[in-house]
């Protein structure tokens, strides 16, 4: 009892504190605003407008006014929208992090910037819970598996082509070296080798692999790769239009290629994670809990055999009535 309290009590804080967060954002991108000192390596991480935009939206996506159905189903659209805003106004966020350690990085850090995209990061994640937890419509299908394998193959482009550097080829460089000499540079594949191994993990639901485990490192590593790669894709793309198509040596296609699958990464992880998260429920629970789910996410084998029956009886019932209606036809046809 005390349990279901306490639940009950976050399910009815979590909106206000989402309410908050958005509220937060939209101060700190003001001050990012007015400050003005913003430093040269996060000028191209979000437009100006994107903490307001995100702010609104997800509040408006959170104010429950009416309980119209179209409202609520309107409200959906808006609560996505705001979330998808919110991860792109964190973007940045792990260099910024990564120059807080001396040394590892150049000087300098934006701090209204880190500031707004710290909370941009807090109410994406609180706003994730909001739309998982409580979906505008109930889903009609089985989730899906094909994500895992979509993610997998996203996975592994910025791998492929910085192995076939490292072994002396040239696609996609101007001369020989220039994305590096040696297998170096080649050590940055190993996150984008484990996001492919994470990828396939997560198709099948095995039983010996820890569900909590899998499930931190979809969402974390689906969190991480998308705070970097809307930011990247902005910046690529401000920089062509430009006319800046200076990059050190490479093709401007080869940035595009590892962007994109970047970004496009972080939504496949993202579905495979939910996919597996919903399957693996549906096996952990009581027969009546697992009976629920397997209802939610589409017709399971039990139903589909039940209709099955129920339409030979059907068609069974129809021919001894047929039978009974002309008994005159059966004795010609013996």
């Amino acid at each position: 009892m005390e349990s279901q309290s306490s639940r009950s009590l976050v399910s009815r804080a979590e909106p206000w504190m989402a309410l908050a967060l958005c509220a937060a954002v939209a101060v700190a991108g003001a001050m990012e605003y007015l400050v003005h000192n913003q430093l040269a390596y996060a000028e191209r991480f979000a437009p100006d407008w994107l903490p307001f935009a995100a702010a609104g939206l997800a509040a408006a996506g959170i104010m429950r006014l009416n309980g119209h159905p179209l409202w609520l189903r309107f409200q959906g659209v808006l609560r996505w929208s705001g979330l998808l805003l919110m991860v792109w106004a964190a973007n940045g966020l792990p260099l910024d992090l990564l120059r807080l350690v001396p040394g590892l990085m150049p000087s300098g850090i934006d701090w209204p910037g880190l500031a707004t995209r710290a909370l941009a990061l807090a109410a994406a994640v609180v706003l994730a819970h909001l739309a998982l937890g409580r979906p505008a419509t109930p889903a009609s299908t089985r989730p899906a598996t094909w994500y895992g394998y979509a993610a997998f193959v996203l996975a592994l482009p910025y791998p492929v082509i910085r192995t076939w550097w490292a072994l002396g080829g040239t696609l996609g460089l101007m001369w020989p070296g220039a994305a590096g000499h040696g297998f170096a540079p080649w050590l940055a594949c190993i996150p984008w080798l484990l996001a492919a191994a994470l990828s396939l993990l997560l198709v099948p639901t095995w039983r010996w692999m820890p569900r909590r485990l899998l499930l931190a490192a979809g969402w974390s590593a689906t969190a991480v790769v998308a705070m970097v790669g809307p930011a990247a894709c902005l910046a690529l793309v401000t920089k062509l239009i430009a006319g800046d198509t200076d990059l050190e040596g490479i093709a401007n296609w080869v940035p595009g290629l590892f962007y994109g699958s970047w970004l496009l990464w972080a939504i496949a992880a993202g579905a495979a994670t939910r996919s597996y998260q919903l399957r693996s429920a549906a096996l952990r629970m009581s027969p009546r809990a697992s009976s629920a789910i397997k209802s939610f996410l589409g017709q399971g084998e039990e139903q589909r055999m039940e209709e099955q029956d129920f339409r030979r009886s059907r068609h069974r019932e129809s021919g001894e009535h047929q039978a009974v209606a002309h008994p005159e036809q059966e004795l010609e046809c013996r």
